[in-house]
């Protein structure tokens, strides 16, 4: 995914603003918003990826004060409190991942898991410092360190953030791509495998993803309703199976759930995943 500044919206979107008669002429569609007066397609289409930029800014934003705090407990030794800070403060980077992994070199700094490094590679990010306090807690002193590098590596992410770009495509894709990443990867509790706190991180692309289908919702109404009322009820049902794992704003541990749980979670993203996969084809037309 990517983002573009409102100033150069117009020579970077592309978007079809108009079908074909049945005589082969033009004729021009406008975006009817419920309750509100037509809006021209390409002014939609602006507003939802300026509106998109902003919410991947203050999205960079959160991730960086969280993990500053989460860093900062770290470094004063005190391990139960940066195990409960360590969950969210990655919950703006799993909201925004396509456009984070859009910088492949930041993406790999700070999000790879040991397994996925190549032979050499240094391991740096949130999952070494998971390790750390999970399993090696004698360790966490010396592996303070990397917290430091993993708040420089954000700040490189925040600095490049304007120089990304991003289309209603792009952005529709990228919400797909969240929902299939926890489906095929995230469900099996492989991405937190010292924390588990994976239910975290299926909240943050849960997040990301709804926000996308509300930006969108506009466009989509006037040309497939029902995929609008489809996407409203299985993003509720969703995040309201989601919310019932978690206690006071807390998420248990994904160990914790029962084999009928999971496939409850699994089932919701399945349901949600296939309308979906229709979002993008909704938003080019």
């Amino acid at each position: 995914m990517v983002v573009v500044r409102s100033a150069v919206l117009c020579g970077l979107l592309t978007l079809a603003l108009t079908a074909c008669g049945s005589s082969g002429d033009a004729v021009r569609r406008e975006a009817v918003v419920p309750g509100g007066p037509a809006v021209q397609p390409g002014a939609q289409a602006a507003r939802a990826v300026e509106q998109y930029r902003a919410y991947a800014t203050k999205r960079v934003d959160d991730t960086i004060a969280r993990t500053g705090d989460f860093v900062a407990a770290l470094k004063k030794g005190e391990l139960r409190r940066a195990k409960a800070l360590y969950a969210p403060s990655r919950l703006g980077w799993e909201s925004i991942e396509p456009v984070a992994e859009a910088f492949s070199d930041v993406d790999v700094k700070v999000d790879a898991r040991e397994a996925d490094l190549g032979e050499g590679q240094r391991w740096t990010g949130w999952h070494r410092l998971e390790k750390a306090l999970w399993r090696r807690p004698r360790t966490v002193g010396k592996e303070a360190g990397y917290g430091d590098l993993l708040l420089r590596d954000l700040d490189t992410l925040k600095s490049r953030l304007p120089r990304a770009e991003i289309t209603v495509v792009s952005m529709a894709e990228g919400a797909k791509e969240l929902l299939d990443e926890v489906a095929t990867s995230k469900v099996t509790g492989e991405e937190e495998a010292f924390s588990h706190t994976d239910l975290w991180d299926f909240k943050g692309n849960v997040d990301g993803a709804f926000k996308v289908h509300r930006l969108l919702r506009p466009i989509v109404w006037e040309r497939n309703p029902k995929l609008v009322a489809r996407l409203d009820s299985t993003f509720a049902a969703m995040r309201k199976t989601l919310a019932g794992h978690a206690h006071d704003g807390v998420f248990v541990s994904y160990t914790d759930l029962s084999k009928a749980q999971v496939k409850e979670l699994s089932d919701a993203l399945n349901a949600l995943a296939e309308p979906l996969s229709a979002l993008s084809a909704a938003v080019a037309v």
